[in-house]
């Protein structure tokens, strides 16, 4: 082993240079591993903490058009359907209703907002963990119960027993209510859809709403999750049937359907695909610094054919010569590895404050991962190490190697993996810049509304009582110049709906398709200032003015021919009749990931739940003062205020599609910084190669010119074939990404050509560098021993 060693830190140091770059580009290989590993790792974590993660079921709904087309998805049931599942299907072992929340606690004088918050039915005892729970499963079964997270107990109660504590709280009309502590459990880890800090008895809720609330089928807004060990094969079709029995042909508008806990986090919240798509990127770039490696380890073995020749005569067998050869390439990238391990995790904070994300690597606690970047950089070594060990072994002639690595003019495997590196670092550079077109593309596009300057606050029910004097003092402020109270806002998702009909004379013809319904005031649209194709708005005396006002999707779906012929008709929206009064241009209410839906405004604001205000651009800070100070005023209620900016709400919409871009973005350089690496390496010993015959050529005349072309062709000839291939590839896995959207940029040929300029120029100041040495070289320097 003391041999071993001792061999291979001396052809090290013989080779700084080619080692210096082989080191670099594996480490850089094994840090984007690591990196993405670790981030898939926690993707693929989302909600496995719970013991029976993998015979936990959420209830989803659908909603169907006449047609039977798909017109909504909802995460959310109706609360009336938990019971009903419970006692039609022997297969449900247990099922909860989970309602989510916000909420003021108050202790003594201090008051804190909560927003971890739900209601829960008793059963969700026995379907989650809840670790440090007593084994009483009635924690939750009295009202005004709860049991708290250990980090909320510390919070309230720090050294103290929390249960048997009581928190106050008040509901929105300012009834003071006392909370009864009744167990505290640890919290759950953050890679979870959900993880409330607060479980409150469902009998709590069903106190404060009534009975008429919990026998809704309209009434979507609880998540439903349901224990089931065995799930029957045609479980769809019971369900089907299930619907069918409770609401007459029920499924031809409606359909409930179970999907795992642990695909809740894919399904709704990010997109599985990533992890593929990243996992490709990880092995590629490792790919890249592997075949640098694998070029320069030849181009080195190519230099100890001396001593592989005295190795034979004195005994060695091939055998023993490809061992340690390939023991060597093994110990480099183990090497590698130990570097890139401590590099990540020092960089691990800066990436998790890039994409806002809580990615954790600790070695002690992954030692699943660690043992499997120890296989994986065996393996890497024995790639990079097999093929110059049997290409310097297996020839007999000892020439052979040379006349090979000396191959200029020709395609050679070599120049196969040089070309190979270039259509990773091309196709990378034509995604980045997609990906960055279709966002700009996303931020620019005209949504049919001015989401600029418009600040979204919560409206309680004590506010919309007093509606008009809060709108009416908030208007006196002079940076205020609208204000609208509505049920959600753009950006939110268009989730509620009603049945609807065409009145004309006798007959009454129901739509055959889904209308979305926007409650809105009249301030609404001048707010967002949307346009009014015809007709008007509806007037400041809303109370004595009831209408419709429709987009102009809408107006096509019914089929008329023109906003105009629209106004005046007559809609049943929901049992009521109304007047289209008013057809607006169509705006983006939800992502561009949607297209845009057929929309119907009305006043209703027994719904009212946000607040939109425009402010000036100037002078912020001070308007939202005033504007927390005037909400106060109305809220007697404790209750926390809190705002957000309607642009930050629409970011968040394509937050996944950003951390993509930046995730591409360090991708991308790693592959270009590998790519770099390989081609200086080469570049020098190829130029050291032939430095005697840049001597001749330059005795008998030839320009510095000549030879830096004569160096530099076939490294751009190989940047031309990488082109020529990455440019389809990378067309066809954009042309996929971006039917992830309804509305979507083109795939422009500039996005191509900047690639293949990049390519081009990066290859030029890389080969041309050490080009430029050899061709400006005294060549008495190169010819002296000659």
């Amino acid at each position: 082993m003391k041999r071993f060693l001792k061999t291979m830190f001396r052809n090290i140091r013989r080779n700084a240079l080619f080692s210096a770059i082989n080191l670099s580009g594996l480490v850089l290989g094994f840090v984007c591993i690591i990196i993405i590993t670790v981030w898939i790792k926690t993707e693929l974590s989302y909600d496995r903490f719970h013991e029976n993660s993998g015979i936990i079921y959420r209830v989803h709904r659908y909603f169907y058009d006449a047609n039977g087309a798909e017109n909504l998805h909802l995460s959310n049931v109706a609360p009336v359907i938990a019971p009903l599942l419970q006692n039609d299907f022997h297969e449900i072992q247990n099922i909860a209703r989970v309602a989510h929340t916000g909420m003021v606690f108050s202790l003594g004088s201090r008051k804190m907002q909560e927003n971890k918050v739900c209601f829960a039915d008793p059963a969700v005892l026995n379907i989650f963990t809840f670790e440090g729970l007593p084994s009483d499963k009635n924690l939750l079964v009295r009202p005004l119960t709860a049991i708290i997270s250990d980090a909320v107990a510390d919070k309230y109660f720090p050294g103290q027993d929390a249960i048997g504590q009581s928190l106050e709280f008040k509901d929105p009309r300012g009834e003071k209510y006392f909370l009864e502590i009744t167990g505290v459990f640890k919290r759950w880890h953050k890679i979870s859809h959900f993880n409330p800090d607060f479980f409150i008895s469902f009998s709590t809720l069903e106190a404060a709403v009534g009975p008429d609330e919990l026998k809704d089928w309209g009434s979507n807004n609880y998540e439903t999750f349901a224990l089931i060990p065995n799930v029957p094969a045609d479980m769809d079709e019971k369900l089907d049937a299930f619907i069918d029995n409770h609401l007459e042909n029920g499924t031809k508008w409606t359909k409930i359907r179970l999907e795992k806990l642990t695909d809740i986090h894919f399904n709704w919240h990010s997109n599985r695909s990533y992890i593929y798509i990243l996992t490709s990127i990880a092995l590629l770039i490792l790919i890249l610094a592997s075949i640098n490696t694998m070029n320069l380890n030849a181009a080195m073995y190519s230099k100890q054919l001396k001593d592989i020749r005295i190795k034979k005569i004195i005994g060695a067998s091939r055998k023993a010569l490809i061992v340690q050869l390939l023991a060597e390439s093994v110990l480099f990238c183990f090497i590698a590895l130990i570097i890139a391990v401590y590099i990540a995790s020092v960089a691990l904070p800066m990436f998790n404050k890039t994409l806002n994300n809580t990615l954790e690597f600790k070695i002690l606690k992954n030692t699943e991962l660690i043992t499997g970047f120890i296989v994986l950089s065996l393996l890497t070594g024995i790639f990079c190490g097999i093929y110059p060990a049997l290409m310097l072994l297996t020839n007999q002639r000892g020439n052979a190697i040379t006349a090979d690595i000396n191959k200029v003019g020709k395609m050679s495997f070599r120049n196969g993996l040089v070309v190979f590196q270039f259509v990773v670092s091309i196709a990378l550079i034509i995604s980045f810049f997609m990906v960055s077109k279709q966002l700009n593309f996303i931020r620019n596009k005209a949504l049919g509304l001015e989401k600029e300057n418009i600040v979204v606050i919560p409206a309680t029910p004590l506010l919309i009582q007093k509606l008009d004097g809060f709108k009416q003092q908030l208007s006196g402020n002079p940076n205020i110049t609208g204000v609208s109270a509505s049920k959600r806002v753009p950006s939110d998702g268009l989730w509620d709906c009603s049945g609807a009909r065409i009145i004309s004379g006798n007959t009454s013809t129901p739509l055959g398709f889904r209308l979305a319904n926007v409650r809105i005031d009249e301030q609404f649209i001048p707010a967002y200032k949307i346009k009014l194709l015809a007709g008007r708005n509806f007037r400041e005396n809303i109370s004595n003015d009831f209408g419709y006002i429709i987009n102009a999707s809408a107006v096509k779906k019914i089929g008329w021919t023109s906003p105009e012929e629209a106004l005046g008709q007559i809609i049943e929206y929901g049992g009521r009749k109304g007047n289209v009064i008013g057809i607006v241009e169509d705006f983006h209410y939800e992502s561009l990931h949607n297209p845009i839906s057929p929309i119907i405004m009305y006043y209703d604001p027994s719904d009212f739940n946000l607040v939109s205000i425009r402010i000036a651009p100037v002078q912020r800070n001070r308007t939202l003062s005033f504007i927390e100070k005037t909400w106060q005023e109305y809220n007697n209620v404790d209750y926390a205020f809190s705002y957000e900016y309607l642009t930050d709400r629409y970011r968040n919409l394509y937050k996944s599609e950003e951390n993509i871009r930046t995730i591409f973005v360090y991708c991308m350089i790693l592959a270009i910084s590998i790519a770099i690496l390989g081609l200086i390496g080469l570049s020098v010993f190829l130029t050291e190669r032939r430095t005697k015959e840049i001597g001749i050529r330059k005795v008998n005349g030839a320009r510095i010119f000549e030879i830096l072309a004569m160096l530099n062709k076939d490294f751009l000839k190989g940047v031309a074939i990488a082109f020529v291939i990455a440019c389809p590839i990378a067309w066809y896995a954009m042309h996929r990404w971006l039917q992830n959207f309804a509305y979507r940029t083109i795939q422009s040929w500039w996005v191509f050509a900047a690639a293949g300029a990049i390519a081009i120029v990066i290859a030029l100041l890389t080969v041309s560098w050490q080009s430029w040495r050899a061709a400006t070289r005294n060549p008495v320097e190169a010819l002296r021993y000659e």
